[in-house]
């Protein structure tokens, strides 16, 4: 039942978006839907509730004045053009942690390409446990559930692929100047502006399924990008000057993050790895990260073909860091 409310919902909306601002007779809907009138007044006053501004005329009809901004499937499915990322997609107003929620579908069978989405967490999270600042209806909290059968050791390309499909939606579509920091933010400016999460469950040897948490800084203020934050913050509202529509960038992102990552699966990382390494705000910098649980500083100068960050000491001696977190010191010179 609640899918079929929620497939007429979309219909309805389609409907009213395609004509809006105009009216559209009750009688014109309930030929379109095959609804009764009663119940198309039902489905408008449900969509009243969640924020729509729909106007009712007795004579008229029904009118769409606006649509809030929401990731609900009414606002993102319509403008999705993906073949397999966000079949299905489960849509929460408020939740705990969509990467709890996915995990926990993965854990019941859900399949390849489930997104969970919310408006607002109250246990978001980022590496480590940190906390991820999830303000309701300003940011994007998402959570990618994927089955393919990768070695365990390759499972943290998803991240890298993850952020690539990030960082080329914000240029290409929004002309910001994203980077990407080693091994899970993007940047824009120099400020984060999104972060990535990945967990999975697995075999000895094979993953048995990912979650892809992304959390991105959307149409945050300046005064909510103020805080004790590990490295500076900004969001895309800050950068752009404007806000802007949240199911279309989410749109935008999955379709680009399902074709980064069938590149990925067809081709291998490496062939991903030279844009990596363009798109990169690591590579050229002293940084500073840990080794074997040692602070490590050094000139980052590229990724190994799986992923790796490579790190030149003082003493021209190599090292190849797996995993950790990585700060900017200074640029090097050149």
């Amino acid at each position: 039942m609640a899918e079929n409310a929620s497939s007429t919902k979309l219909q309805l909306l389609h409907l009213l978006k395609r004509k809006s601002p105009e009216f559209y007779s009750g009688a014109a809907l309930a030929a379109e839907t095959g609804l009764t009138r009663s119940a198309i007044w039902k489905h408008m006053q449900n969509l009243k509730d969640q924020g729509y501004q729909i106007d009712s005329h007795p004579k008229r009809g029904y009118r769409l004045i606006n649509a809030p901004d929401l990731l609900s499937p009414e606002e993102v499915l319509p403008v999705l053009p993906t073949l397999w990322l966000g079949k299905p997609y489960h849509y929460y107003p408020r939740i705990g942690s969509t990467n709890d929620r996915a995990l926990e579908l993965a854990g019941q069978g859900a399949p390849h390409g489930t997104v969970v989405v919310a408006e607002e967490q109250l246990a978001g999270r980022g590496r480590l446990g940190r906390n991820w600042l999830s303000t309701v209806r300003r940011g994007i909290y998402c959570s990618v559930i994927l089955r393919d059968a990768l070695p365990v050791h390759e499972a943290p390309q998803s991240t890298l692929v993850a952020a690539l499909a990030l960082a080329r939606v914000l240029s290409n579509s929004y002309h910001l100047p994203a980077a990407i920091k080693w091994p899970n933010d993007v940047l824009v400016q120099g400020r984060k502006v999104a972060g990535i999460l990945t967990e999975m469950q697995s075999d000895q040897d094979l993953v048995r399924f990912l979650v892809l948490g992304i959390g991105i800084n959307v149409n945050h203020s300046t005064s909510e990008m103020t805080g004790p934050f590990r490295y500076p913050a900004t969001s895309l509202a800050i950068e752009l000057g404007h806000p802007i529509a949240r199911a279309d960038f989410l749109a935008k992102l999955l379709a680009g993050l399902e074709k980064d990552y069938d590149r990925f699966r067809s081709n291998g990382f490496a062939a991903l790895l030279p844009e990596l390494e363009n798109l990169s705000a690591t590579l050229g910098k002293t940084v500073q990260t840990t080794f074997r649980e040692q602070p490590l500083s050094g000139r980052a100068i590229g990724l190994t073909p799986e992923g790796a960050l490579r790190l030149q000491l003082k003493s021209g001696e190599e090292r190849v860091i797996w995993v950790g977190d990585v700060t900017h010191i200074e640029e090097v010179d050149s």
